[in-house]
């Protein structure tokens, strides 16, 4: 698998290949399904679409490769949040800490989860849930599909899911839909203050490159695509990235980060 620009570096280099490379049948995993969440919202408006894990087996899941396909027309991927179940306290890959990768690119989300600790089967991921959150925006009205699909490996035949004893089976997918401009059912909650406006922050946090009020993989990740597209940060996120406060941001600042993040540094 070749992940492009900076989710690259995420993978587990030492198991992937393992986890990857035949495709069994194991009858307790065949049930696994990934679904993306279907929802209205309303136009021109910021939204978040879960994708979520159902009929994860007892023996829990050790590896998962799979892409996120979307209509680029409707509405754009401006992130991806970490869910509650990639998060299984494994540890540190490739000195990262987690063992969730994704990169948006084309109207797709790649994306794999890989274990740090092949042998330990209780850091393996073990109960459903929301695996990652697509932060959104709406572009214009209609219904936008959001697909899940197989993974972006030149031998990807379907959604590889490590299993027990590092098997391999296809997972299930279900796509989700969501209607842009359509009325938003009233009995739930808003997913955001109608009489506030978002401004960006202007309170400096090193290392907060998304401005998010914290630091974290996303700001790894955020950075080191800024500085392989040769697409400068700016404003706050500029002032937060320049850690080493040298008046530029460059690979030593991301190094920082990534040593910060990983717990090498305890201050920034």
């Amino acid at each position: 698998m070749k992940f492009n620009k900076a989710a690259a570096c995420l993978i587990a280099t030492a198991c992937t290949a393992s986890l990857f490379s035949t495709v069994a049948s194991v009858s307790a995993a065949d049930a696994i399904t990934i679904s993306a969440e279907t929802k209205a919202v309303e136009s021109n408006k910021e939204f978040t679409v879960d994708i979520s894990l159902a009929g994860v087996p007892s023996s829990g899941i050790a590896g998962l490769d799979f892409a996120i396909k979307y209509d680029t027309s409707l509405m754009e991927v401006t992130g991806v949040t970490e869910g509650a179940v990639s998060k299984t306290n494994d540890k540190q890959v490739e000195g990262f800490s987690s063992n969730l990768a994704t990169n948006i690119n084309n109207g797709a989300v790649s994306v794999l989860w890989a274990t740090g600790s092949v042998s330990d089967s209780s850091k393996w991921i073990k109960s459903d849930g929301v695996l990652l959150t697509l932060n959104c925006k709406a572009l214009k009205d209609g219904d936008a599909k959001v697909d899940i699909t197989k993974g972006v490996r030149k031998d990807a035949t379907g959604i590889d899911i490590a299993v027990e004893g590092l098997e391999v089976v296809s997972g299930t997918a279900k796509a989700g839909t969501i209607s842009i401009g359509k009325p938003v059912d009233p009995t739930k909650e808003p997913t955001t203050d109608p009489t506030k406006t978002t401004t960006e922050p202007t309170t400096t946090l090193l290392g907060d490159v998304d401005c998010d009020g914290k630091v974290d993989i996303t700001d790894i990740t955020t950075l080191a695509i800024s500085l392989v597209d040769k697409k400068p940060v700016s404003g706050q996120s500029a002032v937060n990235a320049d850690v080493d406060k040298d008046g530029s941001v460059a690979l030593t600042d991301l190094a920082r980060i990534k040593q910060f993040v990983s717990k090498v540094i305890d201050k920034l």
